[in-house]
């Protein structure tokens, strides 16, 4: 059961989202008051801060201490309906990830579920790349390929996160990404030495992306990269700026790679095959193949649409809408 921490100084407002989250499985503790909050985060280190922000409560302030202390704790901040820009004030403040008031239960539920499962992935991923570097430290001559056989919790992450965008229509991407002509540039090498270029390249990878983004070794000398909340045009930018940034590698000269673009856009057409976890890898895959027969070190890829799927009858309609200016909770 994860912990996470709800800042939110309305009394109504806190109750309506511990209901949303404890109805998902969430263990929720609340903090009325800002320090409150803060030094609940330094004992207790939930797996994430969710506060609102207003003018009487900086929830934005409360995140940035938090990045500062937790860097790795992950913030959702709450927004009033009629804040112009809470990308961008979130995204200062260092939040993964913002709302929007009123606020749907589903939508609470989703996004907050989607960021716990990304902060696991994250994990997961800095454990691979601590067995790389062993590797390579070690002068061990296992394949590089060895701590990458455990991705069965990514790939449950993914295969969920298929359906939870075609269930809540929002964009998804998916990237496939391989070097050119990697018998002859790094096949070949010793493997202390591919391993050392396999983890720069997954460094040099991770370090173009967002922090809700995700990479992970997929295979020999193959990656895979989720975009969550991406259309086709944004994932297309980060696509283009990983391939610059692989040629970037120090330990392997002219390397240049191929990357197959999948996206999946619920809103893009009508009257199409549902869309599947399966059917985005397959989609991703062909895509690569075609960038390595134009030659590589270019991008091929197209949204992927699927019919927009009717609601479910049982859909909980609850919301709730925050407040701007709360009552003072009870002593």
């Amino acid at each position: 059961m994860a912990l996470v921490l709800v800042a939110e100084p309305s009394v109504a407002v806190a109750g309506a989202l511990r209901r949303f989250l404890e109805g998902a499985g969430h263990e929720v503790l609340v903090a009325s008051a800002l320090q409150e909050a803060l030094e609940r985060v330094r004992e207790l280190a939930p797996v994430l801060v969710l506060s609102s922000v207003t003018e009487s409560f900086d929830g934005e302030g409360l995140c940035r201490q938090v990045k500062e202390e937790l860097p790795g704790t992950p913030v959702l901040l709450l927004y009033l309906p009629e804040e112009e820009s809470p990308e961008t004030r979130s995204a200062s403040a260092g939040a993964e990830a913002c709302l929007v008031g009123p606020l749907k239960r589903a939508t609470v539920v989703s996004c907050v579920s989607l960021m716990i499962q990304l902060a696991k992935a994250r994990e997961a991923v800095s454990v691979v790349r601590t067995e790389m570097q062993l590797l390579q430290h070690q002068g061990n001559r296992r394949e590089a390929t060895a701590p990458l056989s455990d991705l069965e919790f990514f790939k449950r992450l993914l295969f969920m996160e298929v359906k939870r965008s075609r269930r809540y229509r929002y964009p998804i991407a998916y990237l496939l990404l391989e070097p050119d002509r990697y018998a002859e540039k790094l096949a070949s090498l010793p493997p202390p030495v591919r391993t050392s270029a396999l983890a720069e390249m997954l460094r040099r990878i991770s370090d173009g992306l967002r922090d809700i983004d995700v990479a992970v070794p997929f295979a020999e000398g193959r990656f895979i990269i989720f975009l969550p909340y991406t259309p086709y045009e944004g994932a297309l930018v980060v696509a283009e700026r990983l391939l610059q940034r692989v040629k970037q590698v120090e330990s392997v000269q002219g390397l240049t790679a191929s990357l197959g673009l999948a996206v999946f856009e619920p809103s893009a057409a009508k009257g199409q095959a549902q869309v599947s976890f399966g059917s985005l890898m397959k989609e991703a895959g062909e895509a690569l193949r075609r960038a390595q027969a134009s030659g590589g070190d270019r991008v091929e890829g197209r949204p992927v649409a699927s019919e927009p799927a009717a609601p479910a009858a049982s859909e909980p309609t609850e919301t709730v809408v925050l407040d701007a200016a709360p009552e003072t909770p009870p002593e």
